[in-house]
């Protein structure tokens, strides 16, 4: 008997905090518990938990977030030798929801100055830009 969306979206929950509490989510290093001093992340060249309004949590290689319109981040990385062009980023919206998307831009965007050091994240709601907290980790 197939689950109800409601039980779907419970187990997928409790997965996703599962993996969550032990450390890691698709394998990739999660960062340190706010309110350390530092950040770890060995696996990453990059990493930050990104707040609603922009502000950052805490992060590990990234230079600053800038915050251009409703649910549009960039996202600077520190070492301006890494291209985004050459790099596969991973998102994740730090609220579970099935309601809303999380986008990265693979290529410089007009938004955030067509820098090749900088990602352009996207939030919200199917063709509705809303903003909300993330994490993006660059392996």
């Amino acid at each position: 008997m197939p689950m109800s969306k409601k039980t779907r979206a419970a187990v997928w929950t409790s997965v996703a905090l599962g993996l969550l509490a032990g450390g890691t989510w698709a394998g990739t290093a999660v960062a340190a518990p706010p309110g350390s001093a530092k950040v770890t992340a060995p696996y990453a060249q990059a990493a930050a938990v990104v707040n609603a309004n922009g502000s950052v949590n805490r992060s590990k290689g990234i230079e600053a977030v800038t915050k251009p319109a409703a649910g549009h981040y960039c996202v600077e990385l520190e070492d301006k030798d890494l291209d985004i062009r050459k790099l596969v980023p991973t998102a994740t919206l730090q609220y579970i929801s099935f309601e809303y998307d999380i986008r990265i831009s693979m290529w410089p965007h007009p938004s955030c100055g067509t820098r090749a050091d900088t990602f352009l994240v996207i939030t919200g709601k199917p063709g509705v830009y809303e903003d909300a907290s993330f994490s993006i980790v660059v392996p």
